[in-house]
């Protein structure tokens, strides 16, 4: 829209795992200075490795926890977060930590679970406690060969998550299933938390088109992509739209 990127923009990327994120995001703007925070020293050695492979500078690696970021002295005109916010106790606490690091007018990208799209999700981790298995590695095997025969023998909910890619690779699967804690939104719900953090609504980062020229062949009008409603009706209809998770952009009013 009407977003000037400034001269040389002050970027966060909040949760960087293993780096990738911050190098993309500062591949793509010019001059930009990109402050990369994780909890984990792993993935930050070896996102901090992969950057001085690829020759990048202007990128700086700090362990931390989200939460506790308000204690940084520096304001941001772009900041990312993806799939950290719905694993904190309170995540819209954390979310108003990074809003308040942000400059009014500032741009933010957020990634956050569906509940409509991990309801097959939401169903294997009640199986999951109820019978009872431990994150060894030994119970996850266990737990995917049980999931496998449910599937098998029709159960078309279990089936799903079976067809999930995460589902086969260990950590993966352990992240996906057995992840300490986990939040999910709908729509709705993300409407009133941007209404309550001073956001204004941009439109979702998609990664096909085919779910964007869906969309706007039963709208439309060009402010339809932005209708949080619209979007949520759509999603209901649609219940993998956004199987990965919501990613949004919002900016600072």
């Amino acid at each position: 829209g009407d977003y000037v990127s400034p001269e040389s923009p002050e970027i966060l990327v909040a949760g960087c795992g293993t780096g990738q994120h911050a190098l993309s995001t500062a591949s793509l703007f010019r001059n930009a200075k990109v402050l990369a925070v994780d909890l984990s020293l792993n993935s930050l050695a070896y996102a901090e490795r992969k950057t001085r492979e690829l020759g990048f500078s202007n990128i700086e690696h700090v362990q931390g926890d989200l939460t506790e970021l308000e204690k940084l002295e520096r304001r941001f005109d772009l900041i990312e977060c993806l799939g950290v916010l719905h694993h904190l106790d309170d995540p819209l606490a954390g979310w108003q930590v990074l809003v308040d690091l942000l400059r009014p007018g500032g741009l933010m990208k957020i990634g956050l679970y569906s509940k409509i799209a991990r309801q097959h999700i939401i169903l294997g981790r009640s199986l999951i406690a109820e019978k009872g298995y431990s994150t060894s590695p030994e119970d996850i095997r266990r737990c995917r060969q049980d999931f496998i025969t449910m599937a098998e023998d029709g159960n078309p909910a279990v089936a799903k998550i079976c067809n999930w890619v995460d589902f086969f690779s260990l950590s993966e699967c352990r992240d996906l299933l057995f992840h300490v804690q986990e939040h999910r939104f709908t729509l709705p719900q993300i409407e009133e938390a941007l209404k309550a953090l001073n956001l204004k609504f941009l439109g979702f980062a998609m990664r096909y088109n085919s779910t964007l020229n869906k969309f706007k062949e039963s709208h439309p009008n060009s402010n339809a992509l932005t209708s949080l409603s619209l979007w949520h009706k759509f999603e209901l209809d649609n219940p993998d739209t956004f199987r990965g998770m919501y990613q949004f952009w919002c900016q600072k009013i």
